[in-house]
């Protein structure tokens, strides 16, 4: 009779499975890649799958360099760790917020100055991106005192790994609409809309009143359906009776005062430089020597990005921003860019403008559709809410409202008696630095919508007509 086999105990051996993952849970190498790797990478770690829908632009130096001051933490003073750490973090997050946004680190320096005007803690997202980093760098930094510890870890495996990951993450976040290099364009040829279009050659030619009307967040929407429900307002009947619409796309560089220069200035530069020296060329400075009464309107602070001190340069007489058109509306929109609400703002715009006896030229920057964007507060009803439709994303679909209402306010002024028939030009800044994935994906890359209404023949000749029978 043979004799009879014991059988395999494969509880316990489970259990020595379980024990070693724990054991190496707690080992040297474990600690160095949490804190040279894990911690300091944790959202873009966490973009990579499609759990969470966040798009980062690649952070390859900044990944390297976290891995670096891991091994240098097990030699150097701690309070040096410290600096070093401070240091690497501030620039990942002006790496990442510039390019993001469009901003350059000139710009975005100007942002922090005037951050109290921002209420970064009314959004869900900043609040949580901003609680998620304080975390994880506190720990962070607990890791790297153990200096003991990471003595004794695998530092080769920790910069393999770290190679590893900083190569996937450059495989997967790099998009075309991170415009690496060229942030700003600055050696690229000026192409802007006010030129593509035409408005640039008959704009204060005629002694007609002319707008400018620049959408933040405007990009350019690829589905058609998609931009026709966003600009319908232009087409209704009561409108193209007056007016001919024209429409297409434009490359845009940068943020939004970048989208200023271009179409105001005609310029690449920014407007810290070309305002010194040359804001005489620009439109309303030229408008203003053909005898326009030149008026800028914004819903926000006067001295973001130090409009306040620009705009007269360029050739603006008159500035209405937002602590003194609240005062009219008593109204606010937003949530981290709180300002005076978009459609609140044409009869006032209309009303400052019947002020003048002369040609107008009115520029307007809009507000409301800065990321991010305040849910609920258009007058537009797109069903957002329920089902975001052609528009894919419901943040996306949110900022299509808000942009509905800028067409309506436009599509009033070109028919208000005190400022039609005029020449208007309505273009995007930049397009929406949405931190969505999928957000981003419903615009073409590089590119910003644009809009022309030129007052159509017949309906000028009868405005001509009515003004001369008043005369006698």
């Amino acid at each position: 009779m043979p004799p009879r086999r014991t059988p395999r105990k494969t509880k316990s051996k489970t259990s020595s499975e379980r024990w070693n993952l724990r054991a190496w849970l707690r080992s040297p190498t474990a600690v160095v890649l949490a804190a040279g790797l894990i911690l300091p990478n944790l959202l873009s770690i966490a973009t990579l799958g499609s759990l969470l829908d966040v798009s980062l632009p690649p952070r390859t130096i900044s990944i390297m360099a976290y891995a670096m001051l891991a091994v240098c933490a097990r030699r150097i003073p701690f309070a040096l760790t410290v600096i070093l750490f401070l240091g690497i973090l501030a620039f990942d997050l002006v790496w990442t917020i510039s390019v993001s946004f469009g901003l350059a680190p000139s710009e975005l320096v100007t942002a922090l100055d005037h951050a109290q005007h921002v209420h970064v803690f009314q959004s869900p997202l900043y609040g949580a991106l901003i609680g998620v980093l304080m975390a994880t760098s506190a720990v962070t930094l607990w890791l790297l005192y153990r200096r003991e510890t990471l003595l004794q870890a695998n530092i080769v495996a920790m910069f393999a790994a770290a190679l590893m990951f900083a190569g996937v993450d450059f495989m997967t976040n790099v998009s075309p609409h991170y415009q690496f290099g060229t942030l700003l364009g600055r050696n690229v040829p000026i192409e802007s809309a006010a030129a593509k279009s035409g408005f640039n050659t008959i704009a204060g030619t005629n002694g007609r009143n002319v707008i400018l009307v620049m959408v933040e967040g405007l990009g350019y929407l690829g589905d058609p359906t998609a931009r026709r429900q966003v600009d319908s307002p232009l087409f209704e009947p009561y409108v193209t009776d007056k007016y001919r619409i024209s429409a297409g796309s434009v490359v845009y560089y940068g943020s939004t005062t970048s989208g200023e220069m271009r179409e105001l200035c005609d310029t690449r530069e920014p407007y810290t430089e070309f305002t010194k020296t040359n804001g005489t060329s620009c439109l309303p400075a030229r408008l203003r020597t053909h005898g326009y009464a030149t008026m800028a309107v914004h819903a926000f602070h006067h001295s973001m990005f130090e409009r306040d001190e620009w705009y007269p340069v360029v050739g603006f007489d008159k500035e209405l921003f937002g602590e003194e058109l609240v005062k009219v509306t008593r109204r606010l929109c937003g949530n981290a860019f709180r300002g005076v609400c978009d459609a609140d703002l044409p009869p006032i715009i209309a009303k400052e403008a019947a002020v003048s006896k002369k040609p107008k030229f009115i520029y307007w920057l809009t507000l409301n559709t800065h990321i991010p964007v305040a849910p609920g507060q258009a007058l537009a009803d797109f069903g957002c809410k329920k089902d975001a439709g052609i528009f894919r994303h419901v943040h996306v679909c949110e900022m299509a409202e808000l942009w509905h209402d800028v067409f309506a306010a436009v599509s009033k002024l070109a028919l208000d008696p005190s400022i039609g028939p005029a020449d208007i030009l309505i273009v995007g800044d930049h397009s929406p630095p949405l931190w969505s994935r999928q957000a981003r994906a419903q615009f073409e890359p590089g590119l910003v919508a644009w809009y022309r209404l030129t007052p159509r023949d017949d309906v000028i000749a009868v405005n001509r007509s009515q003004k001369l029978t008043a005369a006698r």
